[in-house]
């Protein structure tokens, strides 16, 4: 019953071990798990803050010239300025705007009074009808704010471009300016080599991708899009809530972290959080490691512990046992040593009857012979006592005057047999200063010479 207790407890306690390292992997994991990707969605809010910055700097100049190109032309307008000069206009200010801007503009057009003009020169074919272009017509449609048309693949210099278009105080005429895409591509490059994010996009109104960092994304339209990830990522984006949110796609998942641009377009920097969940597998596996050596350790501890304590209590029955063993031997001896010594002691009286009564030599040696071997019964009988009382702890020392030759006589009695059957002499030899009359317990004195 004692073992199958034991038994119980053990598995409950090392359950409960089991129990406890495994909530602890679960905990630290989760925690880990919920920092990594706390830090993700961190990194990928810094890229996109830091790209609408820098894209907002890069558009925000050519705002900046398209107004002030617009005021001009207002003014030149209002006082019915030649198309002449109003075409050197063009010309000047392009050049103006192109130092400005870095070369990344081929310069300011627009249809004006009826008439298209290009700053930088440019004729367009006969079938080019400026009214019917993108850039007129949103501009018309904006109501004199500065419009941003969506990109598109310039036929002059084969680079992705997009238009900042303005409608004039006329109402008719609209300028514009075409401004390359290379640094807004450039940026969205170089924020995906910093290795916080896989993907940098800027998304048009109708998810058309504008820039990418990679470039072979440009021009595809997501919302058009079967099966891939730019379509997982904007129907996720349709019904998003919040500035970041998470996609699954192919058995990864991404997250997207977005903010607006100007003209309802879109900044996404997108990161693979399976990639960066894998990095937490080596710390699992270690943490898991060294808590499944823990365990094994305790639960060594635990099963020695309960061996050692099964030993013990085994060798504490023994001991008990043995105690009671020898308890039961030590009542044995005496009982029997006390039932034995009565009739020895009947014997012994009866003998000393004879000895005072009979005359005869014969019979009185009889009785002698008798009485001493009846004594060194009686002794051995008493030893056997004695050594039940030594066993019990209960031994007495009892003093009485003896003689000593008759204490030697009876030694000499009891061993001579003994001494005779292995072939050897016993000889006694006697000081003669000692004493023949003593005081002790002859007894225990016989019987530790004995």
């Amino acid at each position: 019953m004692r073992d199958k207790k034991a038994m119980v407890w053990n598995t409950i306690v090392s359950a409960t071990v089991i129990l406890f390292f495994v909530g602890n992997i679960i905990i630290y994991y989760g925690m880990l798990y919920s920092k990594t990707r706390e830090n993700i969605i961190k990194d990928g809010e810094i890229n996109a803050r830091m790209a609408v910055e820098q894209i907002n700097k890069e558009l925000s100049i050519a705002v900046d010239d398209i107004t002030l190109t617009s005021y001009t032309l207002d003014n030149m307008i209002r006082d019915k300025r030649s198309q002449e000069e109003i075409l050197d206009f063009l010309v000047n200010q392009s050049v103006a705007v192109s130092n400005i801007m870095a070369g990344n503009t081929t310069g300011v057009y627009g249809f004006i009074n009826n008439e298209y003009l290009d700053g930088d020169g440019w004729v367009p074919d006969e079938d080019y009808v400026p009214t019917e272009r993108p850039w007129y017509i949103q501009a018309r449609a904006s109501a004199g704010k500065v419009v941003v048309v969506d990109p598109y693949v310039d036929a002059q210099t084969n680079t992705t471009i997009i238009t900042l278009a303005k409608m004039l105080c006329d109402a008719k005429s609209v300028v514009a300016i075409d401004v390359s895409m290379g640094p807004l591509q450039a940026i969205t490059e170089k924020l995906s080599e910093q290795e916080n994010s896989d993907y940098e996009i800027i998304l048009d109104k109708n998810y058309q991708v504008v820039a990418h960092s990679m470039a072979d994304q440009i021009g595809k339209n997501y919302a058009k899009e079967e099966g891939s990830l730019g379509r997982a990522i904007v129907d996720a984006l349709r019904g998003a809530k919040e500035s970041s949110f998470f996609v699954k796609h192919q058995q990864r998942e991404y997250m997207v972290y977005v903010l607006p641009l100007e003209n309802n377009w879109s900044y996404l920097s997108v990161t693979n959080t399976t990639t960066a969940y894998d990095s937490l597998q080596s710390p699992m596996i270690l943490t898991i490691i060294v808590a499944f050596a823990d365990i094994m350790i305790l639960l060594y501890m635990m099963i020695n512990a309960n061996q050692k304590r099964a030993l013990s209590e085994k060798m504490e029955l023994e001991a008990e046992r043995a105690m009671a063993a020898s308890q039961a031997k030590s009542a044995f001896l005496s009982n029997m040593s006390h039932e034995i010594r009565t009739p020895i002691n009947s014997v012994l009286g009866l003998n000393e009857m004879i000895l005072r009564e009979c005359e005869d030599e014969n019979i009185r040696s009889y009785a002698e012979g008798i009485g001493a071997s009846g004594s060194t019964l009686l002794g051995l009988i008493n030893d056997i006592l004695d050594f039940s009382k030594i066993e019990a702890g209960k031994i007495e020392i009892l003093p009485t005057d003896y003689d000593l030759a008759t204490m030697i006589s009876d030694l000499v009695n009891m061993i001579s047999k003994r001494v005779e059957d292995k072939g050897l002499v016993l000889t006694t030899d006697f000081d003669s200063q000692t004493p023949k009359l003593l005081n002790g317990d002859m007894i225990r004195i016989k019987q530790v010479i004995t």
